[in-house]
Parts: structure tokens; sequence; C-alpha cells
């Protein structure tokens, strides 16, 4: 009788740690779904080596529209009322008191500047691989768990030949 226990709970365990991939399959798809579309346009940006700063018009160097695009630009979808937006290379002819800050810390601190928040990198084998174990760890957990128990309540004995 003991070993129908132990099939019955073994076959539980299964069917609840199928039900639990499942859950955390649909809960978790869109995230990881959004990321892989975000990281597949930011390598394609990266590609173009198109990187667009943000500077208050009033403070704008050059020629609009040439060096730069305001609010009535060809860029308008990047543009925000009153600021221009410099390719990174007009922008560095332009700002030579910039030269000492990185590419990376000159967009940080401009986009900052301009109440623009910037999105982190896009992870998506990070959010997938979370998932993947979320999706694994939690039912081994329960299934070492459920043997511990099973050990515990047997008395701690050994299985007889």
């Amino acid at each position: 009788m003991d070993m129908n226990f132990r099939r019955g709970f073994f076959r539980l365990w299964v069917l609840g740690s199928i039900l639990f991939v499942i859950g955390v399959a649909a809960t978790q798809y869109d995230l990881v779904a959004s990321e892989f579309k975000r990281a597949k346009e930011s390598k394609e940006w990266s590609e173009v080596g198109l990187i667009l700063i943000p500077v208050h018009c009033k403070d704008a160097r050059g020629v609009s529209n040439t060096d730069y695009t305001g609010r009535e630009g060809p860029w308008n979808d990047y543009s925000t009322e009153g600021q221009c937006m410099y390719k990174m290379a007009d922008f560095r002819r332009l700002y030579p008191e910039y030269k000492d800050l990185s590419d990376n810390d000159l967009v940080s601190k401009l986009y900052k500047l301009a109440n623009r928040p910037l999105r982190d990198d896009p992870q998506p084998w990070w959010l997938l691989g979370q998932a993947v174990a979320m999706a694994l760890i939690v039912p081994l957990v329960v299934l070492l768990f459920g043997s511990a128990i099973a050990w515990a309540l047997s008395g701690f004995r050994r299985k007889e030949a």
C-alpha cells in the first residue's frame, strides 16, 4: 500500500509540475517576448549608428535642420517641445566642452538633464533564463521536500528488498 501512495503522489507531482510550467510560461511570455523585440530594435539602431542627443533649443548651436532638428524637423517623433536633437558626431563637433566624457556618459548626462528617461539595455536571455529556472527549480524543490516528508513519515527506514 505504501508503494501506491508514493506512486500516486509522484503522479500528482508530475501533473502539478506540468501545470506550474504552463502557468510560468503563460505569465512570463509577454514580458520575455517584449524584451526580445526591444533587443532586436536596439540592435537595429546600433547598426545604423544613430545616437540622438537632446539639448534645449535655446542652447542650440549650429544650423537648424542641418546640425540639429527641432520640433518642426524631419525627426519629429524624437523631438519634444523645446528640445533639439543632435546626431552624436554633430554634437561632438559643436560642443567641445564635453570632449572628456565617453559617449555613454554623455548620453546619460544629457538625457537626465532633458528629463527624458533612458531604458536599460535589453536582456532577453536573462529574463528567459529566470523564467526557465523558476519553471524547473520550484517543482524540483517540491519533489525533494515531498520525498523528505515521505522518508520522515516512513520512520527513516530503508527500503527492504
